[in-house]
């Protein structure tokens, strides 16, 4: 039942999707188009933080790294090596991978606590090395905290919609295939119970760095796209802890380990505080907190989380 009822909501969000792509065409400013990309973007970005930490349980404070090391890679490419954008955008999508394969086999030992604070360091050290590297050895290459500005681009506010809108359903439908899959649910059996999935005979360890690879890859795309977007990165924006934390707060208010949780969360967080930030310039921020606090103690497994709940209910 609860099969047939994704099946539905799925063919439902590839309609939404599909009915999104035409924003361009139906918005009447630019401005109007620009909170709709960060609405995607966001859900984007919200949805990698889930597909690890949601379905296995592990704590993830360092996501943000893949998404500095994917603006750096594409930034270093553009204007060192004037490689063109897409083959840069694929380029760090894969080392942000890479990278996540060889953090992820020592880190993913760890449980708890010491898992948390290990990525948290992580993404620290990785702040520190890309302001220090250059005045350590005394050379040109992360541009330390001056940062880095890339070409910048003829293209409209459109273009990056529309690279950032099929990353962001590609997010989604990995969600969907680890909610009806072997590999899902050995990472929810891994949330439930480790030590006994692992006597099950679950590579826990395998089944985790999957996850965390596939998080990271397409952190390093988002991380891409919204470098050559902006046009302008420094350690201390694209390593900024804050992203992080907006995560890992989008995906509780939509529901952790559920696809669409993400979608829900960071669309609601985004709009909400677009809202509020162009009406109460100096206070938007405690109203946010006030939202987001009362939202958590209703609903404290999330949106989506508390509907399932709900839904439940009546049948008993």
């Amino acid at each position: 039942m609860n099969y047939r009822i994704d099946r539905i909501i799925l063919i439902l969000f590839l309609m939404f999707t599909g009915a999104v792509a035409f924003v361009p065409y139906l918005v009447q400013s630019e401005y109007q188009l620009r909170v709709v990309t960060v609405v995607v973007l966001w859900v984007g970005i919200a949805g990698c933080w889930n597909m690890m930490s949601g379905y296995t349980g592990y704590i993830d404070f360092g996501p943000v790294v893949y998404f500095g090391i994917g603006s750096y890679v594409v930034a270093i490419a553009m204007t060192k090596y004037s490689v063109p954008f897409f083959p840069s955008l694929f380029l760090s999508g894969c080392i942000s991978a890479f990278v996540a394969f060889l953090v992820g086999i020592p880190t993913l030992r760890l449980r708890g606590a010491y898992f948390a604070i290990a990525t948290f360091a992580f993404a620290e050290a990785m702040k520190q090395i890309t302001l220090e590297f250059d005045r350590t050895f005394n050379v040109s290459f992360f541009q330390g905290s001056d940062g880095i500005t890339l070409p910048i681009s003829n293209y409209e506010n459109s273009f990056f919609f529309y690279c950032i809108l099929p990353v962001t359903f590609l997010v989604v439908f990995t969600h969907y295939f680890i909610e009806h899959s072997k590999f899902g649910y050995a990472l929810k059996a891994i949330k439930e119970a480790e030590s006994a999935a692992e006597i099950s005979g679950v590579n826990t360890t395998a089944n985790k760095l999957v996850a965390y690879v596939m998080s990271a890859f397409f952190l390093g795309l988002f991380g891409a796209i919204e470098a050559y977007w902006i046009t302008y990165i420094t350690p201390s924006d694209v390593f900024n802890v804050q992203k992080t934390v907006q995560m890992v707060i989008m995906t509780l208010l939509g529901g952790m380990g559920t696809f669409l949780g993400p979608v829900v969360g960071a669309t609601f967080l985004t709009l909400i505080s677009e809202t509020l930030g162009a009406q109460f310039v100096e206070y938007y921020l405690i109203m946010i907190g006030a939202i987001i606090i009362v939202a958590i103690l209703i609903m404290p497994s999330g949106i989506i989380g508390g509907l399932k709940i709900r839904k439940k209910l009546r049948f008993i």
